[in-house]
């Protein structure tokens, strides 16, 4: 019984810092004296700070607007040690949280490629927003790739449910599974990182994919949206040359929408391509 609770609160104290942590533990210690409510869960998902971690669909203004244009169950922040797997990397896990659709259009729109030649490869990919908003491109395919066995769920059923007047790909996979041991497929990629791990993880990642370029050098375009630990690519992913770093800011009705009262996030995007 120990162990459990032992790792849980490692997993806190990983993924909020030391402030998160303490602010976890006095919260938990006034539910239990009585001194504040613990609110009721709703479903699908629950309000903030229930004991799931859940900050999801409790009410229309928890709801993000795209979800309620699609039908779908994209919105919450979940946090990495309320979504467990069984997995030794989820101790690393960050969080669920759904990219700001303004902010992934205006993001990829600025790559300007062709889009035909490419995958487009979510690591990390939750509920499987950022694959949605990418079948606004005519990819050859989306992929994403999720630990979460509840998370990559949902990811399958927001993909069987979803249809938009402006969808350009329908060839769209959630994957349950270790993105630091995935098989990259062939072809040129796109890989789009949304802070998804914390480092240990994300090196682990980075070195998989120097393997996978090894065996088939191919092109690829890294975006990494709130590029925490961009060092570790410079430092596992030497191939990856840095292209250009930008702030993006959201529109008004995502920044209204957004949990973290955030307007605006910095990405990073790095490239390689194979010698002639």
């Amino acid at each position: 019984m120990a162990r459990p609770i032992v790792r849980r609160f490692l997993q806190v104290l990983v993924n909020r810092g030391p402030w998160g942590f303490w602010a976890s533990v006095f919260q938990k210690i006034a539910r239990s004296l009585h001194l504040i409510k613990s609110p009721t869960p709703v479903s699908p998902s629950s309000t903030p700070g229930d004991s799931n971690g859940h900050i999801s669909s409790g009410s229309a203004s928890l709801i993000h607007p795209f979800d309620l244009a699609y039908g779908t169950d994209t919105s919450g922040l979940i946090w990495g040690e309320n979504l467990p797997s069984g997995h030794r990397n989820d101790l690393w896990s960050t969080a669920y949280y759904g990219i700001s659709p303004s902010l992934f259009t205006q993001l990829l729109s600025s790559l300007n490629l062709d889009w035909q030649r490419f995958t487009f490869l979510d690591l990390g990919s939750g509920k499987g927003r950022a694959l949605l908003l990418a079948s606004r491109f005519p990819f050859k395919r989306i992929v994403g790739v999720e630990l979460s066995p509840e998370l990559s769920a949902d990811a399958t059923v927001n993909i069987q449910h979803f249809a938009a007047p402006w969808q350009q790909c329908r060839q769209i996979e959630a994957h349950h599974g270790d993105a630091t041991a995935f098989n990259y497929p062939s072809g040129p990629i796109i890989l789009y990182l949304y802070n998804p791990f914390l480092s240990p993880v994300l090196k682990r990642c980075l070195k998989n994919l120097t393997r996978s370029l090894a065996r088939e050098p191919r092109e690829i375009h890294l975006v990494y949206v709130n590029p925490a630990f961009e060092r570790l690519l410079k430092k596992h992913t030497p191939a990856l040359e840095k292209q250009w770093s930008q702030t993006f800011t959201m529109t008004e009705e995502d920044a209204l929408a957004d949990r973290f009262g955030s307007t605006q996030e910095e990405v990073a995007v790095y490239r390689y391509l194979p010698s002639a």
